[in-house]
């Protein structure tokens, strides 16, 4: 039975939101630098190139696939942080002054997540087109026989491992104790 929420058709246009998302991001960009201001074209012209060998890497359409909507939750995530703020009394300015201000680090905090975000994405979509064994080929410091393992075993198994979450604690520990000794009054 077919309902609204089935949206198995439009599988079919899965090529076209990298495509789209490419082209706008690096027109964005280019056309904020000084030197494309005024070459507008050329912006735009380098827009479709970049657009067009998106399409042609099966390991970018992949990543930007996985990746959107990640992305998109986060979005939607920091709006309703925002509105959050905005319900019990803070206006837009107290908002936005709370989020550029360098105290907290919401902006370092921000660009974190969408870098965990855009690797975790990559280093699936390379494990499963790649896969561990063909990146370790010349690994021999591999103990016991080697037995398979879903594509994305290893690769939550190392993230989620307890030393390499130690790790993590300790540098952001020791990012807001730096921060916090070199932060000029």
């Amino acid at each position: 039975m077919a309902t609204f929420l089935d949206i198995a058709g439009l599988k079919q246009f899965s090529g076209l939101f990298p495509f789209l998302l490419v082209l706008v991001l690096v027109y964005a960009v280019l056309s904020q630098t000084s030197w494309f201001k005024e070459k507008q074209g050329m912006a735009a012209l380098i827009a479709v190139i970049a657009a067009i060998m998106t399409l042609f890497s099966s390991i970018a359409m992949k990543t930007i696939n996985l990746m959107a909507p990640w992305f998109v939750l986060f979005i939607i995530f920091s709006i309703l942080f925002i509105l959050v703020f905005m319900m019990f009394g803070y206006t837009q300015k107290d908002v936005t002054e709370f989020i550029t201000s360098g105290e907290y680090g919401i902006g370092i905090w921000a660009m974190a997540i969408m870098i965990v975000i855009g690797a975790g994405s990559l280093a699936a979509v390379l494990n499963e087109e790649v896969g561990l064994e063909k990146l370790t080929a010349g690994n021999v410091s591999s103990v016991g026989a080697e037995t398979g393992t879903p594509a994305n075993y290893g690769f939550w198994q190392t993230l989620f491992h307890p030393k390499i979450l130690g790790m993590v604690l300790i540098m952001m520990i020791a990012f807001f104790t730096m921060r916090q000794l070199v932060k000029t009054e």
